[in-house]
């Protein structure tokens, strides 16, 4: 099986044999804003790593994405709007090409191979360059009736006039700290150095730490989970206390009889989620 991870600035791509990554590359992706450009490199990448005839691929996008037809309805990091990735990456292959929403991957990847194993279902929350949601259900991955289910990070976080700056996202995510610190150099490794000895990066972090965790108790008082699975750049960084701080405002905000019955864990898999999950859809 082949997984692919198309991110807004890199390309992951892995081999993947009885449920592990067995192999995997990694480069930037070097024309982001131009389609078929990227469409060329990875299949490129594709056929380097592939050992044998290729049968499937899987394919997440960190944007929103229409599973059924395979068309990526809006990448913001990478500037795309309708572009049919299935049907370009699946002509040019001669194969069969299956495309997901990377966190809807990566939990689905948790839930069959990782921190979700032995549930029916569960809430992923990937925190990074942007905040994503993946959720699973009986089973079965989410995407409602319009196909784009799980956008948690697009959730109203504060009342603002300005639509920019009032969702999850803008509030709680790197991209969000460099904003709203005045930042666009802050990236994950200065975040990390500095947080807990630089102030105002401490208290921006921690603000949006606390409205990850109220953003969590809204989901888990509407559908009663008993499992939160949290990955992304930031949450490895920052480690055990940014994910105390969102587990401590969600005991706050949550129905309290779902406080102590909801389970809290990190990844099992880090990046290798959205692979491992992507190419089973596929196969």
């Amino acid at each position: 099986m082949i997984g692919v991870d198309i991110g807004g600035t890199n390309l992951l791509v892995g081999r993947i044999e009885d449920g592990k990554v067995v192999e995997r590359t990694h480069e930037p992706i070097s024309a982001t804003g131009n389609f078929k450009k990227v469409v060329a490199q990875t299949c490129d990448a594709i056929r380097n790593i592939a050992k044998e005839t290729i049968s499937s691929v899987g394919i997440s996008v960190a944007g929103s994405v229409d599973a059924k037809s395979g068309i990526v309805l809006r990448a913001q990091n990478l500037d795309w709007d309708n572009s049919p990735l299935a049907q370009t990456i699946s002509s040019e292959l001669s194969c069969r090409v299956v495309i997901e929403n990377d966190v809807n991957s990566a939990a689905w990847g948790e839930f069959n191979y990782g921190a979700g194993r032995g549930k029916d279902s569960l809430f992923a929350v990937w925190i990074g360059t942007g905040i994503g949601g993946g959720l699973i259900l009986n089973n079965q991955i989410w995407r409602g009736p319009l196909g784009t289910g799980g956008e948690f990070g697009m959730g109203i976080s504060e009342q603002n006039p300005n639509a920019e700056v009032r969702v999850l996202e803008a509030l709680a995510s790197r991209s969000g700290f460099q904003q709203l610190l005045g930042n666009p150099s802050l990236d994950t490794t200065a975040i990390q150095e500095s947080y807990g000895n630089d102030t105002s990066v401490t208290k921006c972090i921690d603000e949006g730490a606390k409205r990850i965790g109220t953003a969590i108790a809204n989901v888990i008082t509407l559908l009663s989970l008993d499992r939160v699975v949290l990955g992304g750049g930031l949450v490895e960084a920052l480690g055990d206390p940014f994910i105390a701080l969102i587990r401590a405002q969600f005991e706050s905000d949550v129905f309290p009889p779902h406080c102590k019955q909801c389970t809290f864990t990190r990844t099992e898999l880090g990046p290798d989620a959205g692979l491992l999950g992507v190419a089973s859809l596929a196969n």
